[in-house]
């Protein structure tokens, strides 16, 4: 029997996966979450073989990478099968870096979903068909002679920017003017395909992009 505990914001979302999994054989629902808070707090209390989990979630403990890190440390014998709505795929081949190996686009839809369950229970890679098709026009785009580069200024931008460095600190800081900082940290931004802040805190966590701003 795999034990599941499931988690997401949304609460439609929450018992549509929990009425696609409660008619597979072998698999059982043994708790849920709405936030990332309620599921650190349920996994202290109930035993499961695999989370299923929204990428994005509301909670005190953050969500996104940073609580999927969280959960590897944690619970590093408990597999982790992320279900999400993202077309980034530079944040999904993060969430692979970062050890994740079965990731399903909800678009994908429910049927497949006990197929990546299984998956992640015996320790496979699985990516739902939206998310492969995503990775693979991206992959083929970012070759070895075609990634995107960053300069050595706009690395150092976003280094110290995710740092928590202001525009304005870091203009001061290197003596340039806050339009030119701001133009760095744009053009970097959209060269990792990179839409806002909350990807870029997201993406430097798992590819080193921290730098003391002091």
């Amino acid at each position: 029997m795999i034990r599941l505990l499931i988690a997401d914001d949304h609460p439609l979302v929450l018992n549509g996966i929990r009425q696609g999994i409660q008619g597979e054989h072998g698999m059982k629902v043994v708790g849920q979450a709405t936030s990332s808070t309620a599921l650190m707090r349920a996994l202290e209390t109930t035993e499961c073989d695999v989370i299923v989990t929204d990428y994005s979630m509301p909670g005190e403990v953050g969500d996104g990478l940073l609580m999927l890190q969280l959960l590897r440390r944690r619970y590093p014998r408990t597999r982790i099968v992320v279900v999400t709505m993202l077309d980034n795929p530079a944040l999904i081949a993060s969430m692979q870096k970062a050890g994740v190996g079965v990731i399903y686009s909800k678009a994908d839809g429910p049927e497949l979903l006990p197929e990546a369950i299984r998956a992640a229970h015996s320790g496979r890679d699985y990516l739902s068909p939206l998310i492969c098709q995503l990775l693979k026009a991206y992959r083929a785009t970012a070759t070895s002679e075609t990634r995107p580069r960053l300069s050595k200024r706009e690395l150092e931008v976003l280094r110290q920017y995710a740092g928590g460095a202001s525009i304005s600190e870091i203009a001061r800081i290197h003596n340039r003017s806050t339009k030119t900082i701001s133009a760095q940290k744009s053009v970097a931004m959209r060269k990792l395909g990179l839409a806002n802040d909350y990807e870029l805190f997201q993406y430097a966590s798992t590819h080193g992009l921290v730098a003391d701003a002091k």
